[in-house]
């Protein structure tokens, strides 16, 4: 494994906002704090994803989301998300990495679901430069199976 810098500016501490929907259930917003870093000489992230329900403008609502994992570099190049979800839901996407001048975009789509069997798959893309990271997220369920989108998000690196 080979550590590719276009994921250096990534790594820190990235605060925002994002808005969440799916067929089966109310729309809603929420409030999130994003951390990765990587230890020197490994070809890993670990990254830490929590957020808050929003409401009529207040940031400080209750707990909705809480997940960790590692990015990893593999061998052929791909990017492996593994992740644990605080619901019990554990995931692995696969994918790849797309460099640009100032950041890059990836786009992963899952590989393994555990401990949740509603869901059937899961795709996230990611888009970032040195100052914003911008994601979506979609999913389908034993209910929706048309891969609906399920996040959207914006956040701009923390200070």
């Amino acid at each position: 494994m080979a550590w590719l810098p276009a994921l250096d500016v990534l790594l820190g501490r990235w605060e925002g906002t994002g808005e969440g929907d799916f067929p089966t259930i109310d729309a809603f917003r929420y409030r999130e704090e994003l951390t990765l870093e990587r230890r020197a000489g490994e070809d890993s992230v670990h990254y830490e994803q929590r957020t808050w329900l929003v409401s009529d403008g207040a940031d400080d609502g209750d707990p909705s989301h809480w997940e960790s994992g590692f990015l990893l570099v593999q061998e052929d190049g791909a990017l492996e998300l593994l992740n644990a979800q605080a619901s019990g839901r554990v995931e692995v996407l696969r994918g790849a990495l797309e460099p640009r001048a100032i950041g890059g975009r990836l786009e992963l789509a899952s590989c393994v679901h555990a401990h949740d069997p509603r869901v059937l798959a899961t795709r996230r893309v990611l888009e970032w430069d040195a100052g914003e990271l911008r994601y979506e997220v979609r999913m389908s369920t034993d209910r929706v199976t048309a891969g609906a989108v399920h996040l959207s998000a914006r956040l701009l690196r923390a200070r």
